[in-house]
């Protein structure tokens, strides 16, 4: 499961307290034998006693600023910024204001938009931010105030720096919030693709 990375080692790194990195490993061992990020199946993979590891989880997840943690693993050197948007179904939360709908159009959920540096050749995750196409559109309204607002933190992340995005996850409803924050952003596209030139 550490195969590449001992989990004491990384997470003395990113918390302060033992305390923290002790409970920081086991729930991310927890997380892996899951292989999933329902807090219920985390808390029935970690060792002991699956109520109190749930309540654990909960009270990790409030007490710790996990933003400003994995802000430690930013390197400010770099020149560009990779996002990668996760769609997170959540198909039994239809009466959820905060859950809209996937890029399918019918898959009830939401998104994760995972901001990584680049180090080395590899990306490491560093900052996320969550999203749905329920609440953000092209107006500003109350609804949707707090959409906007996650995506003025990517842009105070980033500056001027470009974020990077491939071109199959990337959608009208993230482009127009990158847009109305005025982010700078790419998108990669594949070598030999072919695209379709209008009169041709």
């Amino acid at each position: 499961m550490d195969k590449f990375t001992h989990l004491s080692e990384f997470f003395a790194y990113l918390f302060d307290e033992d305390r923290a990195v002790e409970k920081a490993q086991a729930i991310t061992t927890g997380i892996l034998k899951a292989r999933s990020c329902r807090l219920s199946e985390i808390a029935r993979e970690m060792a002991g006693n699956e109520t109190a590891n749930y309540k654990c989880i909960q009270r990790f997840v409030a007490d710790e600023s996990l933003k400003s943690i994995l802000l430690r693993l930013y390197q400010e050197e770099a020149a560009f910024m990779i996002g990668d948007p996760t769609e997170m179904p959540r198909p039994g939360a239809k009466k959820t204001e905060y859950v809209g709908k996937l890029s399918d159009g019918q898959t009830s959920g939401y998104w994760l938009l995972v901001l990584a540096t680049p180090y080395q050749g590899r990306a490491i995750p560093c900052y996320f931010v969550s999203y749905s196409s329920a609440i953000i559109g092209t107006e500003i309204t109350s609804r949707n105030r707090y959409h906007f607002q996650a995506f003025a933190e990517v842009k105070e992340l980033l500056g001027d720096k470009p974020l990077v995005l491939d071109r199959e996850f990337s959608y009208l409803e993230l482009l127009q919030a990158l847009v109305v924050e005025e982010v700078n952003f790419v998108i990669r596209l594949k070598l030999g693709a072919h695209f379709f030139r209008p009169g041709r």
